[in-house]
């Protein structure tokens, strides 16, 4: 037995010495399915088009320029998958990791559910180059790769095997469903999860196997009228609003009512769900701050109720108790979500969504 062994060693290690070094190809991934992109004639990897700078307000218009929320929709029987591609180089924040800024995130399909595969670890200011994952099967299957979440992305490339493909899906588990359009702050944009997959835009999308628009812009959610325009001009199956945490009282009381017509106006039948502005777990010991959350909350419950009178039958509401848990472990700093925060969050929105989009 042992002879056999030493016998057979000499050729395990040849085998793994070549699977180990098996001949990498680049190529852009321009050309392949882009999920995400509100305008899908675009050819950059940011959200908005360049038209559109000059109607927005400068944070708005910087902010979308994020890949936030973007995936390149694939499949390949490749047995490595590495990529390099390149970032802006500003941006950091002490409550955010550079995997969610920066980093990418690869998911693969898997008997009709979506998986965790890996991430690209931003190892650079702005040229990143990364091993995602090696030692895949090398069977023919779908992924979604998720870009950068607070950074632009001005370049992509996808390395392979050399003999492997990489193609468009050709059963698409989100063809002939309209996207959910989710328009909102930096909690809609993604922070602070550790990775742009668990965004909850994105959490939502592999559950309900539907293309997400993540209109997240940190601090900027402010119910600004041109975004009800901008929302209105995307074939959606629903709308959802979720902006509590960027408006004070007053903006609250003086915007909602006014975007929500001016929504219901421009899109008469598409769903409407406004969210109600989560319950911060320092609202149990300040209590100005649990002030502030009751009376943004109840500007949204009087729009919401005084819409439902005058006859929207397409209007819906989630109220934010319990949404995030009661536990106070769902943010990383009272305000942000944690993984947890955005798990729990998606919980939730994914049992009003399926009530609301048939």
């Amino acid at each position: 037995m042992m002879k056999k062994l030493w016998i057979l060693l000499p050729i395990l290690f040849i085998s793994y010495f070549i699977q180990a070094q098996s001949p990498i190809r680049f190529q852009s991934m321009q050309g392949l399915t882009i999920l995400g992109r509100p305008f899908p004639k675009q050819t950059t990897y940011r959200r908005f088009p360049d038209s559109l700078a000059k109607l927005l307000r400068l944070p708005v218009w910087q902010l979308s320029t994020n890949s936030t929320g973007l995936a390149i929709y694939f499949e390949s029987n490749t047995t490595q998958i590495n990529a390099k591609w390149k970032t802006g180089a500003s941006t950091s924040y002490p409550h955010v990791a550079a995997t969610l800024v920066k980093g990418l995130d690869l998911y693969a399909l898997d008997h009709d559910n979506w998986y965790y595969v890996g991430i690209g670890r931003p190892n650079h200011a702005s040229d990143q180059d990364a091993t995602i994952i090696k030692g895949l099967d090398g069977k023919k299957r779908s992924y979604l790769l998720y870009l950068p979440d607070y950074e632009t992305t001005d370049s992509l490339f996808i390395g392979i095997d050399s003999n492997a493909m990489v193609q468009n899906v050709t059963h698409s588990v989100f063809e002939n469903k309209k996207p959910i359009v989710f328009y909102g702050t930096s909690i809609v944009q993604g922070a602070s999860a550790m990775r742009s997959g668990m965004a909850y835009p994105a959490i939502i999308e592999r559950r309900l196997q539907r293309e997400t628009i993540n209109l997240g812009f940190s601090g900027n959610g402010q119910l600004d009228s041109i975004l009800a325009v901008v929302m209105a001009s995307i074939n959606a199956s629903c709308y959802v609003i979720d902006c509590g945490p960027n408006l004070s009282p007053q903006l609250a009381s003086e915007r909602t009512l006014p975007f929500l017509k001016q929504l219901r106006k421009l899109s008469p039948q598409t769903p409407i769900l406004l969210v109600e502005q989560i319950e911060y777990p320092t609202a149990r010991f300040i209590s100005t701050v649990d002030e502030k959350i009751k009376s943004i909350n109840q500007s949204f419950s009087k729009a919401y109720e005084l819409l439902k009178k005058e006859g929207d039958h397409h209007i819906y509401y989630l109220p934010s108790k319990g949404l995030i848990g009661l536990d106070g472990e769902a943010t990383v700093d009272g305000v942000h979500l944690t993984d947890l925060g955005f798990f729990r969050m998606a919980e939730g929105l994914i049992k009003k969504l399926n009530t609301i989009i048939k």
